[in-house]
């Protein structure tokens, strides 16, 4: 059977692993391989198997294995569960989100290049785009309306090596037109990278909505537990193997096999938690959004919300993440903190376990306050990633802080 033609509930159970899989290694789950490096059959074996490394072209890529920092029994059905997951030919597992982002980004540039990225992204993937590789050369455009096409038309040239966006956005939750940005990226010759974190492919598929490469962080909604870190990167299988066999090797920053196993078992029940995190989040945003001490919530579930309509024709579900402005500033979203009973304070998101946390005093608190204001993080915002638990329960505990500011 064509893995192709099944459908995402079953992929994420069973691709890359299926039936013959299973028993030809006498396991239901998939296996461990816990080792760093994988014996051959022969010298003649090794010399074949290194021989297909360095004429990847010829071969259809590496076709067995030699040093977990290059590939890996485990890591390989993760990756082929994963690239199945978003349509892709390929996907590389790396040892965070981080990694896939700075991996994908020191493969394609140079001194010279130019990027395009929006102000609407990760701390860490902003400062990395706009501090860390003008250092090397490289020249970065920043898109402060990412929501305007206008801006990226004026900004993406032929001389442009990737645009970037991360659509839903942490923490505001601007929603990307994916096929818009993809087609300015055509028409100029070059690439659209997605973060897909947020939405991840059970909502969203950026590839078939002609993005090249998607970029997930596997340490939250894949893995949904938070206990493991990981990151993935998915493409065409061409540009997959060529940053395998240099970059991937050089730089050292391949996933871990455990955390590769921990993430395929999170897998098998991504589709039924995404849909009941989108369903908390949803009730939780409704209830904020009537709160007479909440100024506004961010939520693309939201009919006020200005990217509802888009989110609605390019997303199956709207996810976990929302944020939301307190009346008042950081010292009432302080207090509504250290009031929660429930809902710990914590820098993550995507876990089964909900989570809260002030952005502009932590996982942002290196951008200067003008980045900060243009990102629409405020003192007053808060970021609240809605677990799987009762949302009645949620709603009171956020009810019974609210009322002490």
């Amino acid at each position: 059977m064509n893995e192709k033609e099944l459908d995402p509930r079953t992929l994420q159970v069973m691709g890359g692993y299926g039936l013959e899989q299973s028993v030809e290694a006498e396991s239901l789950a998939p296996p461990l391989a816990q080792s760093v490096a994988h014996p051959f059959k022969s010298a003649e074996h090794a010399e074949w198997v290194f021989d297909t490394e360095a004429n990847y072209e010829e071969y259809g890529g590496l076709q067995g294995y030699i040093y977990t920092r290059e590939n890996n029994p485990t890591l390989d059905i993760f990756e082929d569960r994963i690239a199945l997951l978003e349509g892709g030919g390929g996907a590389l597992a790396t040892s965070s989100g981080m990694a896939a982002i700075s991996l994908v980004a020191l493969f394609a540039l140079e001194a010279g290049d130019e990027i395009v990225v929006s102000n609407h992204t990760y701390t860490c993937s902003f400062e990395l785009f706009s501090r860390t590789l003008p250092r090397f050369g490289v020249e970065t455009k920043v898109v402060d309306h990412p929501e305007e096409l206008s801006q990226w038309e004026e900004m993406v040239t032929e001389n442009t090596e990737f645009m970037f966006v991360e659509t839903p956005s942490n923490p505001v939750l601007y929603v990307g037109d994916l096929e818009a940005l993809a087609g300015l990226a055509d028409a100029n010759g070059t690439k659209l990278i997605v973060d897909n974190t947020i939405a991840t492919p059970i909502i969203q598929r950026p590839l078939e909505m002609g993005a090249d490469v998607v970029i997930e962080s596997v340490s939250k909604f894949i893995s949904g537990n938070g206990t493991i870190l990981g990151g993935v990167l998915v493409g065409e299988d061409e540009f997959i193997q060529e940053i395998r066999r240099l970059e991937y090797i050089q730089y050292g920053n391949a996933m871990a096999p455990f955390n590769a196993w921990l993430s395929l078992l999170g897998l098998e029940s991504l589709d039924m938690r995404m849909k009941k995190h989108s369903e908390n989040a949803l009730e939780v945003a409704r209830f904020l959004e009537d709160h007479s001490a909440v100024e506004k919530v961010n939520y693309p579930g939201l009919e006020s919300h200005p990217g509802h309509e888009l989110a609605k024709r390019q997303m199956d579900g709207f996810s976990a993440l929302l944020s939301f402005a307190i009346d008042g500033g950081k010292e009432e979203a302080f207090e509504l903190l250290n009031s929660l009973e429930l809902i710990p304070t914590a820098t993550h998101e995507g876990s089964s376990r909900s989570v809260i946390c002030h952005p502009a005093s932590t996982i942002f608190h290196r951008l200067t306050d003008e980045e900060l204001e243009e990102a629409g993080i405020l003192k007053n915002l808060l970021r609240l990633s809605v677990g799987i638990e009762s949302a009645d329960d949620l709603i009171k505990d956020l009810d019974r802080a609210l009322s002490k500011i």
